[in-house]
């Protein structure tokens, strides 16, 4: 059967869709074929939904599959519709974090014959087998159908030992017990352009080791996940944690490093690598003897990261550790977040990892609710007081389905009118605190950096103090007609600043990182005007 799958990752970065690499190695392990059309205005125009009907009759696909966060839905529902119109007899599955968080949501909006929740591995290939048969769909796991399409499918079912489902009504199908990573067939990475993303991520690439994390963050969906499993009887939070063997990983990045001669970076994507400290080190270990010899990334947690960690990612190629610092703000994080670490942990754990020489990344968060300028001046200082070698900042997003949305919406701070013509969590908030906060958070997104320049014990606190100042005191209208310009004159600053030795952060490249001055000036292989690039495709109104 041929599948062709729909991933829309407009206003986002570019990289590889682990999921969709995973599905595709599924299916094509089982004898069938796949085709991906991948929808980043970074790469290519954004098709039209008439330009998406001429693709899927070139390529005469038997099943379509989308793959959708929360701000990308809205895109896929456009063209479901329209292919459903020009191409009725061909089914279309919905999958992803949207359709797991709010299932009843995406069944009621009825553009897809079936909607996947949890991980799909099995699932999809569940699907395929049955419709290339033409045998009963309507008790595959982890789907479900639209009350509208059941008779589409059928028109008289029975699930398990329930009562029959007349059409008309919807189904829901329990999932799967979570898929076993050591039995599932090898990723099917070349699904993607490879080459391009790698030559648009600087040599960079993203894989992963694991899947689950234990950790109940409210802007997350993992809590979620582990529910609806448990639920189900299919899962516990113990099974969500699941690594792929170390030897596996091991061969999978030979094999891209010897398809892919521009890789010189592998990013371990896990939402956390250092989880299991024995992997770890039996991974570390594994990879220096490897000979592979490119440098890597990984995730981290304070609360699972010391020295001995520090070491072996050092020894083993590793420079550059991503922490969640989200907050500075130790009620926030108890409160609203749901992070239950101290900010003497998290510096810590910084310390630790620069004593061996890697470079560390901590992820910050503003706009959350409840926050007041207090909990910002936490972070801001924490950062500061972190000497960080790069950070990069978001607006909080409340995700359906998440506890995140649920705090949000039960303060009644949610903008829906603005939430839904949101397409990233970078540039703007979705949320409506009070006329100057939400002005703050805006100035931060621009330049969270410079006020964290201005905190800093380093020798750049009073070129950016003066600039803090005069950006806070714009009111509206005067931020809206120069935040246009902040990126020039950060880049200028910058300059200036290099070349007369003061460390501090500057933009890099993406909008909203800002990077220490050391780095760009040492990274290795690039010379400066390689290392100081804004992305194609960011626009600086």
């Amino acid at each position: 059967m041929r599948v062709l799958f729909i991933y829309p990752n407009i206003d986002c970065p570019v990289g590889v869709n682990h999921g969709l690499a995973m599905l595709s190695g599924v299916l094509k392990a089982a004898g069938h074929d796949t085709k991906l059309l991948l929808v980043n205005e970074k790469l290519y125009e954004i098709p039209t939904a008439e330009e998406v009907v001429a693709l899927i009759e070139d390529y005469g696909p038997e099943l379509i599959g989308y793959s959708c966060m929360s701000q990308q839905y809205d895109w896929a529902c456009e063209v479901a519709k329209v292919v459903r119109e020009k191409a009725p007899t061909i089914p279309q599955v919905v999958g992803g974090v949207h359709c797991t968080m709010v299932p009843d949501v995406v069944c009621s909006d009825s553009f897809f014959d079936y909607v996947c929740v949890g991980e799909g591995d099995n699932a999809i290939l569940e699907l395929v087998t049955a419709l290339e048969a033409g045998t009963d769909t309507t008790r595959c796991s982890n789907m479900r159908i639209p009350a509208s399409r059941v008779s589409f499918v059928t028109g008289l079912i029975r699930k398990g030992p329930k009562p029959l489902v007349m059409a008309g009504q919807s189904i829901s199908n329990p999932v799967g017990s979570f898929p076993d990573l050591e039995a599932l067939p090898a990723k099917d990475y070349e699904l993607f352009d490879l080459d391009t993303l790698i030559d648009m991520r600087r040599g960079w690439l993203g894989v992963i080791t694991s899947r689950g994390c234990p950790y109940k963050c409210t802007y997350c969906f993992n809590k979620e996940i582990v529910d609806l499993y448990r639920e189900d009887g299919a899962g516990t939070a113990k099974t969500y944690l699941r690594h792929y063997p170390v030897e596996r990983v091991i061969d999978e990045l030979r094999t891209l490093k010897e398809n892919h001669n521009g890789i010189e970076t592998f990013i371990f994507d896990d939402d956390l690598f250092t989880l299991d400290r024995q992997y770890v080190l039996d991974f570390c270990e594994a990879y220096q003897a490897s000979g592979l010899g490119l440098q890597f990334v990984v995730n981290a947690h304070v609360q699972v990261f010391d020295d001995r960690m520090a070491k072996a990612l050092a020894d083993a190629g590793c420079f550059m550790v991503k922490f969640g610092l989200e907050s500075g703000s130790p009620r926030l994080r108890k409160e609203v977040l749901w992070r239950y670490m101290s900010n003497e942990k998290m510096l810590t754990a910084f310390r630790a990892a620069h004593r061996y020489g890697l470079h560390t990344t901590a992820f910050v968060m503003f706009g959350l609710p409840t926050e007041g300028r207090k909990e910002i001046e936490e972070t801001l200082q924490l950062c500061a007081d972190a000497e960080l070698g790069r950070f990069r900042w978001a607006i909080f997003y409340p995700f359906p389905g998440t506890a995140g949305h649920r705090i949000a919406e039960d303060l009644g701070v949610i903008d829906h009118d603005k939430m839904s013509q949101m397409g990233n969590y970078f540039d703007g908030s979705c949320l409506n605190i009070s006329p100057e906060l939400n002005l703050l958070v805006e100035k931060l997104g621009r330049v969270f950096h410079w006020f964290v320049n201005a905190r800093s014990s380093w020798g750049c606190a009073p070129f950016y103090a003066p600039l803090v100042e005069e950006v806070e005191a714009w009111t509206r209208e005067e931020f809206d007609a120069n935040k246009k310009d902040l990126a020039r004159r950060d880049r200028e600053l910058s300059e200036q600043l290099i070349a007369q030795g003061v460390r501090h952060y500057s933009l890099r490249y993406t909008h909203v990182m800002g990077v220490d001055s050391d780095y760009v000036i040492k990274e290795q292989g690039r010379c400066l005007e390689e290392a100081t690039y804004i992305p194609v495709g960011y626009t600086l109104d």
